[in-house]
């Protein structure tokens, strides 16, 4: 977790912990609040990881399912420069979910590399399970 390996974030824990910082990020400004940070001593280890990952990941399926259409459509400003940057909350989701997509795969390259391949992430295996259906492959 600590060895040179990431090319955008030098180890494969740094590139975890900025993942999750940036879908906490996110989050916090859908929510309308200050963003915190996260917890380094917390971030040190894997379980640590795992465990702040998992409880950010029971935060934003609560507030998506109190999302309705018109909180979707919500002018959300941005700490962004000088504070007058602002996106519609949907447009916030969509790059927390597109941002973490394109670096699990680069976390799938780096961990292949160093002997551990990830598992198939195709999202349309989920929705064949979903839905009771078996994968026709």
């Amino acid at each position: 977790m600590t060895r040179q390996s990431s090319p955008s974030h030098s180890t494969v824990g740094a590139l975890l912990v900025h993942m999750l910082e940036c879908e906490a990020f996110f989050l916090s400004c859908c929510q309308g609040r200050p963003f915190e940070g996260l917890d380094r001593a917390e971030m040190s280890s894997v379980t640590g990881i795992q465990r702040r990952w998992n409880s950010l990941a029971q935060e934003q399926r609560e507030v998506i399912a109190s999302l309705g259409e018109n909180d979707l459509v919500r002018e959300i400003p941005l700490p962004f420069g000088k504070g007058h940057s602002h996106l519609p909350l949907w447009q916030l989701l969509v790059q927390a979910f597109v941002h973490t997509t394109h670096h699990r795969g680069e976390l799938s390259i780096v961990l292949s590399g160093l002997g551990h391949p990830l598992p198939t992430l195709d999202i349309i295996l989920h929705f064949f399970e979903q839905s009771g259906q078996e994968w026709p492959g």
